[in-house]
């Protein structure tokens, strides 16, 4: 089974911070309401869920071939978690995403979630290694996704739409998004040290 609960920590830091699936989420609820943006939450669950297997998929296969896939993939995740932590501390972008997303389908959520570079980070670095040897293990991880994923999506949905509308007061997006870059350096500092 697995041993170290680590990977939970990471997964609620890396789906807590900005990126285009909750931005769509945020935008979808100041636009068209929390309960009629509630409906598109299993496509982004469907979309982590594809998103993650074809990665893992590809690792599982590629690494008898290619034996250096798994560190290569593990330095490739890492970076994309230092560069999205520097990405993050500069930018507030969801205000002009949002006047660009008025409305959400659940086909747009379902591929942003599936392109989502998250997707490659919790096969390769944040989801441990036992995940893939059994079939119970897997449903295991993937059901604690899934719980993470709900309140996650439901928290984007609520704060999001009030950052947007302005009803929280002494909080601006670039306040979020620094908080968001620090959460993310720290509860992913475990995994990384893990990799090295």
């Amino acid at each position: 089974m697995i041993e170290s609960w680590l990977f939970v920590i990471a997964m609620i830091a890396v789906l807590l911070i900005p990126g285009p699936t909750n931005a769509l989420l945020a935008s979808a609820a100041h636009h068209q309401g929390i309960l009629k943006t509630a409906y598109v939450i299993p496509a982004e669950w469907l979309g982590y869920l594809y998103g993650i297997s074809l990665w893992a998929i590809f690792i599982h296969l590629g690494e008898p071939i290619w034996p250096a896939l798994i560190p290569i993939l593990h330095t490739i995740s890492a970076a994309y978690v230092i560069w999205l932590a520097f990405n993050l501390w500069k930018s507030s972008h969801l205000q002009r995403y949002s006047q660009h997303h008025l409305s959400i389908r659940p086909r747009q959520l379902f591929f942003a979630s599936l392109k989502n570079p998250k997707a490659l980070l919790f096969a390769a670095g944040i989801f441990p290694p036992e995940t893939w040897e059994s079939l119970k293990n897997t449903a295991y991880v993937f059901a604690l996704f899934s719980v993470i994923l709900l309140p996650v999506a439901l928290f984007w949905m609520c704060f999001g739409r009030a950052l947007l509308s302005g009803d929280v007061k002494g909080v601006k997006a670039d306040h979020l998004y620094k908080g968001s870059a620090l959460l993310l350096v720290i509860c992913m500092l475990p995994v990384i040290f893990r990799f090295f």
